[in-house]
């Protein structure tokens, strides 16, 4: 039998690549086309085109509503009926702050306030206008924002501030916006938490959940500012604290005032439980359901001995350093207001040192304060996770007790 010759499937390939580039050809003619770009018509009328602009507009008023601390310039503001600005304040103070947006629109941040929205060829300047009647006990000047707290029950935001925007290019048109202060709490999440220390570690004691549930967790305590508020809400005018530099500082109530300031906007006074859960970090965040539930000691190291804080027990001579007092502000520290690198593990501030701080706690009522604070050394048995002592309710020069809320939202 002859072998055949390999030439004979020369002829074969040839055809086959012409036919395969023939193929090609049509469909590289064939191959679909992009679509062309339809922009979008500019609306007829006025009104439309007012409330596209406005629109348009919502990301950058949120992003100056939410990011005050970005827009704060180096230089400081110009607005001293609204801020004194301290370097021992943060400057996330100014995120979601009424007063930095009053500011901001009445020239003290920039010499010619407005919000640039490119639409339809056009750039037009959304700005904020003075809407709202003076608040004789801040300022003397119309306001740039109005308060607002629901008084009707509903599914709507039960507190916030209402704010008026206008177009430049659009005379004649306004539009009342509603601004929430979602910069002030933290969701918990759903999982199983321990509550305060155990003497035997081999025990669970304490354990709970919150499945089903969404509490928020205020990240700050409340402020002077938040409070002056409240007072205003309530009438209460003379009772704001005018000092515009201790505005940003914890508001020191009495143990009956903070949990009326709480539930006046459908909050309650921040528990014991909540409080270690927010604290005490997860060994592992992303199992709710673990097989055992640590009770750390700081939120940040495990090990208390290997932390600023167990060192100074070792050592008597041990210096702070500035990343210890950010993380915890004790005996010796500046004090600052509105640090954020003393965050937790789900983003609230504060868990060890800065302000005595005071709980509801239904588990062991008697202990209500959070001793570890600033009035301490760093070698202080009080700056402990799970630590807690009593408090009488009542407001001491020698040691302030702040506070913080939470709330409870339905399904």
């Amino acid at each position: 039998m002859k072998r055949r010759s390999d030439n004979s499937i020369i002829p074969k390939i040839i055809v086959i690549l012409g036919t395969l580039s023939i193929l090609g050809i049509i469909l590289l003619f064939m191959r679909p086309r992009p679509l062309s770009l339809v922009r979008p018509k500019r609306p007829v009328t006025v009104d439309k085109l007012f409330t596209q602009v406005i629109r348009a507009a919502g990301p950058s008023v949120a992003s100056l509503w939410r990011e005050g601390d970005r827009f704060f310039p180096k230089s400081g503001t110009q607005c001293p009926d609204e801020i004194l600005h301290e370097k021992e304040v943060g400057k996330s103070y100014y995120q979601c702050n009424p007063h930095f947006w009053q500011c901001y629109w009445q020239g003290g941040v920039t010499p010619t306030p407005s919000l640039s929205v490119d639409l339809f060829g056009q750039t037009f300047h959304v700005v904020a206008t003075p809407a709202f009647p003076a608040i004789p006990a801040l300022a003397a000047g119309p306001r740039y924002y109005s308060l607002y707290r629901r008084r009707e029950p509903g599914f709507s935001h039960q507190y916030g501030y209402v704010v008026e925007l206008s177009v430049r290019e659009i005379p004649g048109h306004t539009q009342s916006i509603f601004l929430a202060d979602s910069c002030r709490d933290k969701y918990l999440p759903q999982r199983i938490y321990g509550y305060g220390k155990v003497k035997d570690k081999r025990s669970e004691g304490f354990i709970w959940d919150n499945f089903d549930r969404h509490l928020f967790l205020d990240r700050f305590y409340v402020t002077n500012r938040q409070v002056n508020e409240w007072y205003l809400l309530t009438g209460m005018p003379e009772k704001i604290t005018q000092n515009r530099k201790h505005w940003a500082r914890p508001a020191l109530l009495s143990r009956s005032d903070q949990e009326a300031y709480c539930a006046y906007y459908g909050k309650r006074l921040l528990e014991a439980k909540l409080f270690d859960a927010a604290t005490m970090a997860p060994s592992e965040p992303k199992d709710p359901l673990p097989q055992k539930v640590p009770r750390p000691e700081t939120p940040w190291q495990r090990d208390h001995s290997r932390s600023f804080l167990g060192m100074s027990r070792i050592n008597p001579d041990y210096q702070l350093t500035p990343l210890d007092c950010q993380l915890a502000q004790v005996e010796g520290c500046p004090e600052r207001y509105f640090t954020s690198d003393s965050a937790t593990w789900m983003g609230i501030h504060h868990a060890l040192g800065f302000y005595p701080e005071s709980f509801m706690n239904f588990i062991e009522p008697t202990l209500n304060l959070k001793a570890s604070s600033r009035f301490y050394p760093a070698s202080s048995p009080w700056h402990e996770l799970g630590v807690r002592t009593s408090w009488n309710g009542e407001q001491e020069p020698k040691m302030p007790v702040a506070f913080r809320c939470y709330e409870e939202v339905e399904n």
